[in-house]
């Protein structure tokens, strides 16, 4: 069969189980954080209104040579018959413990079925040959956009491939509250002769917004160090709420000799907020406001030598060391504290999970931090200011035996050597 005809019949195979779904929401190609075996990948996912189905392919890269069949001392074959070749080992399934995990491993979604793969028996996979298959999970529920597959525990099986992947972002977002509709009037009864005719009640004009409810966003900065009270400035945006519009930051100062600050913030609504002071490095959280005024507390950093912060928000391409753009935000601000700081020199500590060859852990942390200096160097920072060092999974801050463990030893560090 024409290999573009078979993988045509594949898609629509892969596709034709959806037609009795409602696809919601389509994500092509996913952002993925970090993945289990680079021949493995995720080429879409569809929220229907019952499953998260997740498309993927195997593409087996090995290239070990296969054994031809031997025949027995004087056996000859017909003519135009060939022996087939034996398998170069490879093998896949999918489990059907696997799970989709969120908010850190607090909650988690079960396998429902697979299609194009099996379940139960492993299938041998020649050299080069590519595996389109499908994996339903229950629906993630609405509002979750980056998830954990979890496929297999045991990546040390031979001749096996794990489909795990950490940090998978999709379109989901949440579903807007029912807008409660007026209930019909109920008639009125009959007027007593003796009682006065009600107030005619005016309507409010079509256009009348209702004002959302507001809250206060409030907390206390403190000197990690010392725990005594910081004036610092804190700056806020609206990035995800009823009134979000992407706008320009406000900002507020933090209450000399208390540290306190409070935001007027909505209902329902998620900001970000940046705290910086004079002589500590800044600090930029995601902060989400339900119903209630949130407290949300925050500790600096001094720069001064031996200090260590964490560089959150500092993203790679799955298994790679390139920078993504969403991490220059981030640089930037360490790029402003070493300007103000002139004879400030700091080392980069690059880290990583356990999963994965030892050595190819060192080598890629050890990377990626190389390519922060690289960023810094290319901002005008001098190179003599800025040693690396890469780690890989030898310094953990947690077990490592979770999916909420994991990520948090993927990390780079900033320690300073000299204030």
């Amino acid at each position: 069969m024409n290999k573009r005809l078979y993988w045509l019949l594949t898609t629509l195979l892969l596709m034709a189980v959806t037609v009795n779904a409602q696809v919601e929401y389509v994500t092509d190609r996913p952002r993925v954080d970090d993945i289990n075996d680079p021949q493995v990948t995720i080429r879409r996912v569809e929220l229907t209104d019952l499953y998260t189905i997740i498309y993927m392919t195997y593409q087996n890269d090995k290239r070990a040579p296969r054994k031809q069949m031997q025949l027995p001392p004087g056996f000859k074959l017909p003519p135009g018959f060939k022996l087939p070749q034996e398998q170069d080992g490879s093998t896949i399934n999918f489990e059907p413990g696997a799970r989709l995990y969120a908010d850190q491993g607090a909650r988690s979604f079960k396998f429902i079925k697979a299609e194009n793969i099996p379940t139960e028996k492993r299938r041998g996979v020649t050299s080069g040959e590519r595996v389109d298959f499908a994996a339903y999970f229950e629906r993630l529920a609405p509002g979750i956009t980056t998830f954990d597959l979890f496929e297999c525990s045991d990546r040390h099986r031979e001749n096996s491939t794990c489909f795990n992947f950490w940090g998978v972002h999709v379109i989901n977002p949440r579903k807007k509250p029912p807008v409660n509709k007026p209930k019909p009037a109920t008639p009125a009864p009959a007027k007593p002769p003796v009682q006065a005719r009600p107030a005619p009640v005016t309507p409010l004009p079509a256009d009348t917004v209702v004002a959302v409810p507001i809250l206060a966003l409030k907390g206390t900065v403190l000197d990690q160090k010392t725990r005594k009270p910081v004036t610092a400035n804190i700056s806020y945006r609206l990035i995800s709420g009823a009134e979000s519009t992407g706008g320009v930051a406000d900002s507020v100062r933090s209450q000399p000799g208390s540290g306190q600050f409070s935001i007027n913030a909505e209902a329902l609504s998620v900001y970000a907020v940046t705290v910086s002071a004079k002589g500590y490095f800044g600090q930029t959280d995601t902060v989400t406001v339900l119903k209630s005024d949130k407290v949300h507390d925050v500790s600096l950093v001094p720069i001064e030598a031996g200090a260590k912060i964490t560089l959150k928000n500092i993203y790679f391409n799955a298994s790679k060391y390139d920078l993504k753009t969403e991490s220059f935000p981030e640089l930037d601000r360490l790029l402003k504290v070493m300007r103000e700081n002139p004879g400030m020199s700091i080392r980069l500590e690059g880290h990583t999970d356990i999963l994965g060859d030892f050595d190819a852990n060192v080598e890629l942390s050890r990377n990626r931090v190389n390519e922060v200096k690289r960023y810094l160097i290319q901002k005008g920072i001098a190179a003599d200011r800025i040693e690396t060092v890469g780690y890989g999974p030898s310094r953990p801050i947690n077990t490592n035996k979770s999916l909420k463990e994991r990520p948090e030893n993927r990390r780079v560090e900033m320690v300073v050597i000299k204030a």
